[in-house]
């Protein structure tokens, strides 16, 4: 699982984004350094390796979230976290 973290990690910093590392566990931030999430590996109930997002869901697929990805979709991963920390932010008037 650490591997698998390790992995994404790297893919992300290649992507652009600012992650670490703990164990199993991926935090990426945000360039604007305002949001930051961590993910991590672990298994479902059927024993297959997921990311799950910090509030306990598993990362599914942005464009059919039906499908649940797997640990090692890393690009499609990276593609769905990068959606979560770049959202923009609103200023008030």
């Amino acid at each position: 699982m650490s591997a698998f973290a390790k992995w994404l990690t790297q893919a992300c910093q290649e992507a652009g984004l600012t992650a670490e590392q703990y164990g199993t566990r991926v935090r990426i931030l945000a360039q604007c350094h305002f949001l930051t999430e961590e993910v991590e590996c672990r298994p479902d109930t059927d024993g297959n390796l997921r990311f799950w997002w910090s509030w306990g869901k598993p990362i599914a697929d942005r464009h059919d979230h039906t499908r649940l990805l797997t640990a090692d979709e890393v690009d499609d991963l990276v593609v769905a976290i990068r959606h979560v920390v770049t959202i923009p932010v609103r200023r008030r008037p």
